[in-house]
């Protein structure tokens, strides 16, 4: 598969997941609460498992504490996934800026091909929406988060579909 055609495929994709979570915020916003809280239980138990598997070794105290923590973390999503959706608001919101500043920065090295201003976009929006979540909690509550999923959504799959077709320009 050409790396063009993968961009393009993963940004379309991403682009029809954001366009479905901004048509629902409120179950955008449970659904992501519970798949991570599925995840953190998963890896907790997994990590659990490895570690009485790997028998005594340094620093096994801690990776036992870590497995509880995670454990505790996704079954307290999974419970109570209203409450994780705050939680997640601010792990998400870091995310967003991090990843919204660094494509603002790729986005510099390619100035002055044809897609380089959607790029530039993309990162913009995702740190807007990062931001949005990270200074103004009482606004990421419920289907907001929902809304912020869908739109860093979007910007993730426009970003990809711009590298897509640049990648495609240059012969990927």
């Amino acid at each position: 598969m050409k790396l063009s055609n993968a961009f393009l495929g993963i940004g379309l994709l991403l682009t029809i997941f954001g366009l479905l979570a901004l048509a629902n915020p409120f179950a955008a916003s449970i659904a992501v609460t519970t798949l991570v809280g599925v995840v953190f239980l998963g890896s907790g138990v997994l990590q659990a498992w490895i570690l009485f598997k790997a028998g005594a070794h340094e620093g096994r105290f801690l990776n036992a504490a870590v497995a509880v923590l995670t454990i505790v973390a996704g079954v307290w999503l999974l419970d109570n996934p209203l409450a994780g959706m705050i939680s997640l608001s601010l792990l998400l919101g870091a995310i967003f800026l991090i990843v919204g500043l660094v494509r603002a920065t790729m986005s510099f090295a390619l100035r002055g091909a044809p897609y380089f201003w959607l790029v530039l976009l993309s990162g913009l929006a995702s740190v807007v929406v990062g931001s949005i979540v990270l200074f103004d909690m009482g606004a990421s509550t419920g289907a907001f988060l929902g809304l912020l999923l869908g739109l860093q959504l979007l910007a993730e799959g426009i970003g990809l579909v711009a590298f897509g077709l640049m990648t495609r320009q240059r012969g990927y």
